[in-house]
């Protein structure tokens, strides 16, 4: 029997799950959006591996000086804004818009494209490059509004306080935005089947939105590296998160 066969096996497992679901969370990482170009940050060579250092985006050392972060972000918030959507994204999509699924998305990636593949319930569990706030007055605004300052080479400020925009994007020293991560949460907790897509499952606390499903729930885990759950998982795919989701939908 072929690995190939194998695999085919497990799709066709994974479809099964899916089909007997009425709702199902999913939680995403990076390895989701790297298949639309976007790097990831802690892989050997993500952009923590020589592109930037961690320290870009400490929340009191943006604080003392934004100016790092903006000459970081300037191209970097630019990759993101011209990414599309992948066959991962669109799969999921798809499971809500075509097959009749209700799908909640927990993310921990900070770009929009669940959302511009149609996804309706998502939840940034890390923030969003697509709104900034005022550290002086709370003004949001959303960051396509201010960027031409940025792509100028300024420090964005409210034109009235003074105020630094930052983009709502969740820095080091902050805590995660306690509405989006207790709707992720309850996701997990009422779901049928909870998936895993293209994380390692090492950046807490977001890592633990897994657990939170009942007991006895499937859990699927589609990433290219082992993860501490999958000894867990009912079904665990070392693949491309855009090529299993794509076969499974295939399947249905």
């Amino acid at each position: 029997m072929s690995e190939t066969d194998f695999e085919f096996r497990d799709i066709e497992r994974l479809a099964a799950l899916i089909d007997k679901a009425d709702r199902l969370a999913v939680f995403t990482g990076a390895g989701m959006s790297t298949e639309s170009g976007i790097p990831d940050f802690r892989s050997s060579g993500g952009l923590y591996a020589g592109r930037v250092t961690p320290e870009v985006f400490d929340l009191a050392r943006f604080h003392q000086d934004p100016t790092k972060f903006y000459t970081f972000a300037r191209d970097f918030f630019e990759e993101i804004w011209q990414a599309r959507p992948n066959r991962g994204h669109e799969a999921l999509a798809r499971l809500e818009r075509d097959v009749g699924k209700k799908v909640a998305i927990a993310t921990q990636n900070i770009d929009p494209l669940h959302q511009r593949a149609g996804s309706t319930e998502v939840y940034p569990v890390h923030g969003t490059v697509e709104t900034c706030t005022c550290l002086g007055c709370g003004d949001q605004q959303y960051t396509e509004t201010i960027w031409d300052r940025v792509r100028r080479g300024r420090v964005p400020r409210h034109r009235v306080c003074g105020g630094i925009y930052k983009p709502d994007v969740v820095f080091f020293g902050e805590c995660l935005p306690p509405l989006v991560f207790a709707g992720a949460e309850k996701a997990m907790q009422t779901a049928d089947v909870v998936m895993v897509l293209g994380t390692s499952l090492k950046v807490y606390p977001a890592a633990e939105l897994p657990a939170f499903r009942r007991a006895g729930t499937p859990l699927v885990i589609v990433n290219r590296e082992p993860t501490k759950l999958d000894a867990e998982a009912t079904l665990v795919f070392h693949a491309s998160v855009g090529e299993i989701l794509t076969a499974t939908i295939d399947c249905l």
